[in-house]
């Protein structure tokens, strides 16, 4: 993989400029990279850090209220669902309206829906602004990513820019109990969406000052497949959170995960047939790719299923509060910070992505192991090096699969690439909270922490098979993608 130095990525606003096939024949707005981009990272930030922060004001915001726990759960859930259900979509709408387009849009409904939650008087408007806020979460999610070929060109730069985006939105699930924690204890919950507000006025700015739109595919647009990817997404991620209230035997749970699955087998029939499908079968054609996206998926469940661990282990069996909790998580914020920003590029070039995939997977699993070995009743440094070694190690492994992904698609379906990547990351999160969340409230939090650490080591073994083989494809990868119309690394 050719290098160049990430002052490259200015020559390549002028080619990005010279873009064909935008929707006016000419591209809207001049291409500002970093300035463009430090308004896409604001962007991203700012959702991650919106379905992290929530996690703490949960028994504030019922008091605040008055509202059931059925109903404060919901709080949370009605973002998840929405934000989880439209990933896949709006990222192919995405190539097919323009991303600039769609991340400012999805940016403004986001601000417009957390000035509509702080202002919410009860627990269904709420609820329901939560969902719109979920919606714009989706529209500009994929975006984010999808953006960074367009405005970086030069693989260096590109690079570069991806381990920032993958450091920001670590940086921002990490810090996020933390904040939620403060602000709550010293300002009140409505103030947890009010700092939305500036810093997606900020954001809206910045992209619209630096980021030009990008061409549109000129495809018809998949009403059906989006119906059965949004059907499919929605059960399963309904499914889950029953899951972790109704239990995995409950009707209403083998209710929606078996929609899921029969609005997938859908999906999947008609992505065979559909003269144009939203998913074509062609994408997972490329082994890199589809490693990728299930790596993807198993270092969600594992840097998200350990977040969630761990705060109930420092609440529930420590007694902490709920900032003294994001106060001991900060070595995994730390690590977050550390690992893509200081230590992932000189690593990459020396090893390349593709080793440091597995590697990072290995490195995320003697952290995990680092923290089952530690028990509950181990002093404040033992687990300090567990969560420093996940940080660390999992944003590495982000880093390379984000990066071996993005290099191994068109820029054309750079949109998708991001959404199906999205899709994967989030539900391996859901599914990490049900399960992890089923264990250790099956039993007493003690009682249950050995299984959920059990499962959480199996998940990142799991990973480490996964990664080793995407280095497996790599003599391969060139060739396979060759006919697709894409780079490799």
């Amino acid at each position: 993989m050719s290098e160049q130095p990430l002052r490259a990525a200015s020559d390549g606003a002028a080619v990005f400029d010279r873009a064909p096939g935008a929707a006016s024949g000419r591209p809207r707005g001049r291409a500002r990279p970093l300035l463009g981009f430090t308004g896409i990272c604001l962007g991203y930030f700012v959702i991650i850090l919106d379905g992290s922060v929530l996690n703490v004001a949960v028994p504030t915001i019922r008091a605040g209220l008055g509202s059931s726990m059925a109903g404060a759960q919901w709080v949370l859930n009605a973002y998840t669902l929405t934000l989880a259900a439209l990933l896949l979509t709006a990222g192919a709408l995405g190539d097919r309206m323009g991303l600039r387009r769609m991340l400012l849009g999805g940016l403004a409904v986001f601000a417009l829906a957390s000035a509509a939650c702080a202002a919410a008087q009860g627990t269904a408007a709420l609820v329901a602004a939560r969902a719109v806020q979920g919606i714009g979460a989706a529209a500009l999610l994929p975006a984010t990513l999808a953006l960074i070929p367009h405005l970086f060109p030069a693989a260096a730069a590109r690079s570069r820019a991806t381990v920032v985006w993958v450091a920001t939105g670590a940086i921002s699930m990490a810090v996020g109990p933390l904040v939620g924690g403060v602000l709550v204890d010293t300002v009140g919950w409505r103030s947890i969406f009010l700092i939305n507000l500036p810093l997606g006025v900020a954001g809206i700015l910045l992209v619209r000052a630096g980021v030009a739109e990008t061409p549109r595919r000129r495809t018809p647009v998949d009403r059906a497949g989006q119906i059965a990817a949004a059907l499919t997404l929605a059960s399963l991620t309904a499914g889950l959170v029953q899951a972790g209230s109704a239990g995995w035997s409950a009707p209403v749970t083998l209710g929606l995960l078996a929609g899921s699955a029969v609005a997938g087998a859908w999906f999947v029939w008609w992505a065979r047939r559909a003269p144009h499908p939203m998913l074509p079968p062609s994408f997972f054609a490329v082994r890199i790719r589809t490693s990728a996206v299930a790596s993807a998926g198993l270092m969600g469940f594992v840097f998200y299923g350990a977040l969630f661990v761990m705060s109930l282990y420092f609440q529930q069996l420590r007694g902490w509060s709920a900032a003294g909790a994001g106060v001991a998580l900060l070595p995994m914020t730390v690590g977050s910070t550390v690992g893509p920003l200081l230590l992932y590029r000189p690593l990459s070039e020396r090893f390349g992505h593709r080793l440091l995939l597995p590697a990072g997977f290995v490195c995320c699993a003697a952290g995990v192991v680092t923290l089952a070995l530690a028990g509950p009743d181990a002093s404040h440094s033992a687990t300090a090096v567990g969560l420093l070694l996940i940080g660390v190690a999992s944003t590495m492994a982000f880093s390379a699969l984000t990066s071996l992904l993005m290099a191994n698609v068109p820029q054309e379906l750079s949109g998708l690439a991001s959404g199906v990547q999205n899709t994967s990351r989030q539900s391996g999160a859901l599914i990490a909270v049900a399960v992890l969340g089923a264990l250790l409230n099956g039993s007493s939090p003690r009682q249950g922490l050995p299984a959920a650490f059990a499962v959480l080591v199996g998940a990142v073994l799991l990973g480490v098979g996964v990664g080793v083989c995407a280095l497996r494809a790599a003599g391969t990868a060139g060739r396979e993608h060759a006919g697709q119309g894409g780079s490799s690394e």
